[in-house]
């Protein structure tokens, strides 16, 4: 995290270049400091704001006057230079990347304190969410058996210490493929393949294909898959990555 020059606690302008702190921010009753945001947020939040590219150039973000840009570590690697030349302007970078789902917590209470938000309040959320969440889940006589498609393409599925994965066993399943190994260190992907979904298949009750940038695909794609009948007694599902793998606090009650 890059810290700067102090900016003043009142009428912060402040530039979310990344979905997940977008969502966060509004979440915390940051609804009116927020001035733009990425291009890659829902177009529902906040419509009437500006949308920025991750690309973008220093001119253009300038152009707001703000005070804070809030982006995360991919942002900076695709567009080094825009952030040396926002700080020599004098606006605060806080850099956070996607948190996951162990470090939430402290992550929103980051978030909350370089906003002058109310970090408790946002602790509090997280909790009553996640608790509803369980409780209706304790209404599930029989925890089903559950595979998360996260691309099509060689059937990956979530990493057993992904977000994806703590949200299904919070919300009452069981993750068949909780053996999978993730791609590398911190990858929230993991290779499964289609014999192993095919093995797995007496074992299983559900099959949710996540749907979003990292899967372009839908359940009329699934059903044109040539071993997509070997499911006809599995329930088949999409939800979309921001609900189901984006750690957020309205990803996280939407998606729950």
């Amino acid at each position: 995290m890059l810290l700067i020059s102090p900016v003043k606690a009142e009428n912060l302008r402040v530039i979310s270049l990344y979905p997940g702190h977008s969502d966060n921010i509004y979440a915390l009753g940051g609804e009116n400091i927020l001035i733009a945001l990425s291009e890659n947020d829902d177009i529902d939040l906040l419509p009437n704001l500006p949308r920025i590219s991750m690309r973008s150039g220093a001119e253009k973000i300038l152009s707001l006057s703000p005070d804070i840009v809030v982006t995360r570590n991919f942002a900076q690697r695709i567009n080094p230079n825009l952030y040396n030349i926002l700080e020599r302007a004098g606006v605060k970078i806080i850099t956070l990347d996607p948190p996951d789902w162990a470090n939430f917590q402290e992550y929103l209470r980051i978030l909350a304190n370089e906003l002058n938000l109310n970090p408790d309040s946002a602790i509090n959320k997280l909790n009553n969410i996640r608790d509803e969440i369980s409780r209706q889940a304790q209404n599930i006589k029989t925890k089903p058996r559950v595979f998360i498609e996260a691309t099509s393409k060689e059937i990956h599925t979530c990493a057993p210490d992904s977000w994806a994965a703590n949200l299904i066993k919070l919300a009452g399943g069981v993750n068949i493929a909780e053996s999978a190994r993730p791609l590398r260190s911190g990858s929230s992907i993991a290779p499964y393949g289609l014999e192993r979904v095919i093995k797995s298949l007496e074992n299983l009750d559900i099959y949710i294909i996540q749907t979003g940038a990292m899967n372009n695909t839908n359940l009329k794609d699934f059903y044109s898959r040539h071993w997509a009948g070997a499911l006809k007694n599995v329930k088949v599902r999409e939800i979309p990555e921001k609900y189901l793998s984006r750690p957020s606090l309205l990803g996280l009650e939407k998606g729950g």
